[in-house]
C-alpha cells in the first residue's frame, strides 16, 4: 500500500512542476505552495500556543495552513460551524484560531502572503514524524458539539487506502469539491489526497449546479467531491457535463437521485460509508440498482444476530460498536438495514423509523421522507416529504390533505395507528447542512 507518510516528506522535499491549486484567477504552482508554507510555519513559530481551530473557507489557504501546522507538531481543531455560541462552546478546546472566525487570538487566513510585511524565512524544515492530533467537532444528530480526536498519522493511512482503491481512477484529474474541508471527508478527499497524490485542486466550494457546469467546460478530466445534500438537487434544465470520477458521502444517497446524478454529470457516484468516529467503512456504486457495499481494505466486520455489528479497522486503536444495523453477505461485502439507534417507542410501542421511511419512499409519488419523534402533551410522529413529478402533480390536482390521507392509509397496510405520522411537512428538498448532514433540531423545528 502507498505510503502517505512518505508522500508528505516528498510535498515538501522535491520540487514538482505542477499547480497545488487554482481558482478562477489564479494557479498556485508547487514552487509557490513551498514558499507559503515556508513562510506560514515560520509565523505561526514566533507564537506561543500549542493548539489552533483552524476555520479556512478557501482550500489553498487551509492547505498552507494546515501543513505549516503538521511541520511545526502543533494540534488542529476542526469544525464546520463558525457561529459564536457553536465557538464559544468549543473554545477550552484550542490556545488560538487562525482564520474566519470572531475571536481573539487570530491570525488571518493569507498571514503567509508576501505582502505580510514579514521577513521570509530561507528554508523549511521537515519533521522525519508527525505527532499532531487533529481534533474534529461535529455535531451529529443533537446539534451539540462533540469531539473526536485523530492523529494525523491515522488520516494518513486512510488517504493511502483511498489512493489504492481509487486511484486508478482519478487519473489526470482536477479536483472539485461541494464540500468544506472542516469535517474528514472533506479534508481527506478534497484535500489531503489530491495534495499528496499531485491532483491540481479547485480552492473555491461549488455552491451551484451552473458553476459546476462552467467550471468543467474547460477542463477535461474532473474528479467532484460532493454529497447528497448537492447532488440531490440536479436541475435536469440546465444540461450535463462529463466527469471522469464522483464521490458523495456524508448520508445515503436514494436511488433516484443517483439515477438522475449519473444522467447530469456523466457518471454513478461512488458513495463512501462512514463516519467521523469510523472513518471509512464501505463504498457503492448505484449503477444496475446495486445495493450492496464494498468494504474497504483491512476492515473487518463481525456481525451476530440482534447484536450491534463490530467494526475492525486500521484508523482506530480498538473495535467499536456501530450504530448502523447491518447484514453480512461475505468477508468483504454488506448491505445496510437502517440504524440501530432509530427504533423509537410510542405508547409502549417499538417503531422503527428507517422501516416507516422505507415504506414511505417506496410510494411513486415520494422522493424522500424523513420521520421524527414530536412531543407536545404527547409522544408522535412527524413525517417531512420530498415529493416526486408524479406527486408534484397529484398535489397539484387536489391538496395536502389528500395527500396526507393517501399516505395515511399506505403505513396502515403495514404498521399500527401510533406508528403513523400525525403531521407531515411537504418541502422541496430536505434541509442538508453543508456536511451532507440532517440534524434532528433542523427537522423537529419544521413543525
Amino acid at each position: 500500500m502507498i505510503d502517505s507518510v512518505n508522500k508528505f516528506q516528498q510535498l515538501l522535499t522535491q520540487n514538482h512542476h505542477y499547480d497545488v491549486a487554482c481558482d478562477k484567477s489564479h494557479s498556485y504552482s508547487h514552487s509557490q505552495f513551498l514558499k507559503d508554507v515556508t513562510q506560514c510555519s515560520a509565523n505561526i513559530s514566533e507564537l506561543p500556543h500549542q493548539s489552533y481551530l483552524l476555520f479556512v473557507d478557501n482550500s489553498y489557504d487551509f492547505a498552507v495552513n494546515f501543513i505549516a501546522l503538521l511541520i511545526l507538531q502543533k494540534d488542529i481543531v476542526l469544525t464546520a460551524n463558525n457561529k459564536p455560541e457553536w465557538l464559544t462552546h468549543i473554545k477550552p478546546n484550542f490556545d488560538a484560531a487562525i482564520g474566519e472566525v470572531s475571536l481573539d487570538s487570530v491570525l488571518p487566513s493569507k498571514h503567509f502572503s508576501s505582502n505580510s510585511g514579514l521577513n521570509s524565512p530561507d528554508t523549511l524544515i521537515v519533521p522525519t514524524t508527525l505527532n499532531s492530533t487533529v481534533v474534529f467537532f461535529t455535531s451529529g444528530s443533537t446539534s451539540k458539539p462533540k469531539s473526536i480526536s485523530k492523529s494525523i498519522n491515522q488520516i494518513l493511512t486512510e488517504v493511502s487506502v483511498i489512493e489504492s482503491v481509487f486511484g486508478s481512477s482519478v487519473t489526470h484529474c482536477q479536483f472539485l469539491s461541494t464540500v468544506s474541508q472542516h469535517h474528514i471527508y472533506g479534508l481527506i478527499f478534497r484535500l489531503l489526497w489530491p495534495l499528496l497524490y499531485r491532483h491540481t485542486f479547485y480552492a473555491d466550494i461549488v455552491l451551484y449546479q451552473e458553476q459546476l457546469k462552467s467550471l468543467c467546460q474547460d477542463k477535461k478530466a474532473i474528479c467532484l467531491i460532493s454529497s447528497p445534500a448537492f447532488l440531490s438537487r440536479q436541475d435536469l434544465n440546465l444540461g450535463t457535463v462529463s466527469l471522469k470520477q464522483c464521490f458523495s458521502s456524508g448520508s445515503l444517497l436514494n436511488h433516484a437521485s443517483a439515477q438522475t446524478a449519473c444522467h447530469q454529470l456523466g457518471v454513478f457516484p461512488t458513495e463512501v460509508f462512514g463516519s467521523t468516529e469510523t472513518g471509512g467503512i464501505g463504498y457503492r456504486n448505484q449503477n444496475n440498482s446495486n445495493d450492496v457495499w464494498t468494504l474497504f481494505p483491512n476492515i473487518t466486520i463481525h456481525k451476530q444476530a440482534n447484536q450491534p455489528a463490530i467494526l475492525s479497522t486500521p484508523y482506530l486503536n480498538q473495535t467499536i460498536l456501530l450504530d448502523d444495523d447491518l447484514e453480512l453477505l461475505s468477508d468483504h461485502q454488506f448491505k445496510l438495514l437502517g440504524r440501530m439507534d432509530r427504533i423509537v417507542k410510542i405508547e409502549e410501542k417499538r417503531v422503527s423509523l428507517d422501516a416507516i421511511e422505507h415504506t414511505l419512499t417506496s410510494s411513486l409519488f415520494i422522493e424522500e421522507a424523513k420521520v421524527v419523534v414530536l412531543q407536545h402533551h404527547r409522544t408522535y410522529l412527524g413525517a417531512i416529504i420530498v415529493l416526486s413529478e408524479q406527486g408534484r402533480e397529484l398535489l397539484n390536482q387536489y391538496n395536502k390533505k389528500h395527500l396526507n390521507q393517501l399516505f395515511k392509509l399506505q403505513l396502515a397496510e403495514t404498521y399500527e395507528s401510533v406508528a403513523i405520522p400525525r403531521k407531515w411537512r411537504y418541502l422541496e428538498c430536505l434541509p442538508y447542512n453543508t456536511q451532507g448532514k440532517l440534524t434532528l433540531e433542523q427537522l423537529t423545528a419544521l413543525f
